[in-house]
């Protein structure tokens, strides 16, 4: 049996983390997660995994994981910069005791900086010799590039690692020229039960027998581009309707932004929704589209989670061609990569798209077998556990 104690960056952002957690409970490995805790919240246990939480500061102010990674909120916020080096420091001592308490074969840590730092320390704690290793995801390796001084700790933190892992090709490029490191590449799949694989998209249209739907999920944050969507969905008036669903930090700036274009009657601001009720937007959009950009920070998408689970769903999708997405979406043949920040040729990328059934659907049903063959749970897991169980990068 293997043991490892991965932590959670803001429970609330990472479902897919949370997948791989059970994936691997459910393939017997014995696992626990050590996590900040949120306002104060205790140890507890789900699905079976103990999680154990450990405090940082007053309860007030235990937020640093939370609606945004902790470095980039410690970067932005002068009032958290206190919490967020306590969380480091907290941290570090949590997972010495755990590790002192109990054997752990393996050490993985999410987002290793900051979080390579507790992983580090529970290693050095350790009764026997676990293997570290670290999973990037992208944000943490650009907020390196963008500010130098953070790139010493990034190298000594990798310096010390027996395997690293990256979501896209992209996020390992970035690691590789910050580090010398060459992460393998392990891609996320869509939420187990976000898709049900049984279904036939043929027979899903929109019951309203109105105009196509064009969906866009995710949090509402700058990288995501929602706004050149609104922009785009001037040209898209009378030939299509827009839906974005989720909430974030820039919520209100792009219903200004829809205001301010006069396309409310286009575009949709569905907020948060339940499970049941986006599964089944995704099943009858037309196409599903991630305008995503680079934002002011120098982020972008790290891989694109939602157009794995649309392409699951047997969608189009009409995606920007930078960052991770081209690991998940192959140009022309699952789905249409466009330039970034260019709404124009994202309008006319949807409007292809809706208006050529054939296309439509030849992109959709191959976007379906690419998600089935390279982003299932089964595959994800498996490579985990060779790098787990010895293999190194």
């Amino acid at each position: 049996m293997t043991s490892t104690f991965p932590r959670f960056e803001g429970d609330d952002q990472v479902p897919w983390l949370l997948e791989l957690t059970m994936v691997l409970r459910e393939k017997n490995v014995d696992i626990e997660v050590l996590a900040p805790t949120y306002a104060g919240l205790a140890s507890h246990t789900l699905h079976g995994i103990p999680i154990h939480r450990y405090r940082y500061f007053t309860k007030n102010r235990e937020v640093v994981t939370h609606e945004a990674g902790a470095m980039n909120k410690m970067a932005a916020r002068s009032d958290l910069a206190l919490p967020a080096f306590a969380l480091v420091g907290a941290g570090m001592a949590a997972a010495a005791k755990l590790a002192r308490k109990n054997r752990y074969d393996v050490i993985h840590s999410h987002w290793p900086l900051p979080m390579g730092l507790p992983a580090q320390a529970g290693a050095w704690a350790s009764k026997g010799k676990p293997r570290l290793v670290a999973s990037f995801h992208g944000a943490e390796v650009a907020l390196a590039k963008r500010k130098g001084h953070y790139r010493p700790v990034l190298k000594w933190i990798t310096r010390n690692l027996d395997a690293a892992i990256s979501n896209s090709r992209s996020t390992a490029d970035t690691v590789r020229e910050l580090t010398g490191v060459s992460p393998r590449v392990i891609p996320w799949g869509p939420p187990r039960g976000a898709v049900d694989l049984s279904r036939n998209p043929k027979e899903d249209t929109d019951p309203s027998g109105g105009l196509p739907v064009v969906l866009a999920v995710g949090r509402i944050v700058e990288r995501k581009g929602f706004p050149v969507l609104v922009r785009a969905a001037e040209r898209l008036r009378g030939k299509a309707r827009v839906v974005i669903v989720g909430g974030g930090e820039d919520e209100k700036a792009l219903a200004r932004e829809v205001e301010r274009r006069k396309v409310g009657d286009v575009v949709e601001l569905a907020g948060r929704l339940l499970n049941e009720k986006l599964a089944d937007l995704y099943a009858r959009c037309a196409v599903f589209c991630l305008p995503a950009i680079i934002d002011s920070r120098g982020e972008t998408e790290g891989l694109g989670v939602v157009l794995i689970e649309a392409m699951s769903h047997g969608k189009p999708v009409v995606a920007s061609g930078l960052g991770g997405i081209p690991d998940a979406v192959e140009d022309g043949k699952t789905g249409l990569l466009i330039p970034h920040d260019d709404p124009k040729a994202l309008a006319d990328a949807l409007l292809r798209v809706i208006g050529d059934d054939g296309l439509a659907r030849r992109l959709g049903e191959a976007g379906r077998e690419r998600a089935k063959r390279l982003f299932s749970w089964d595959s994800i897991v498996e490579k985990h556990l060779e790098i787990y169980e010895g293999g190194r990068v």
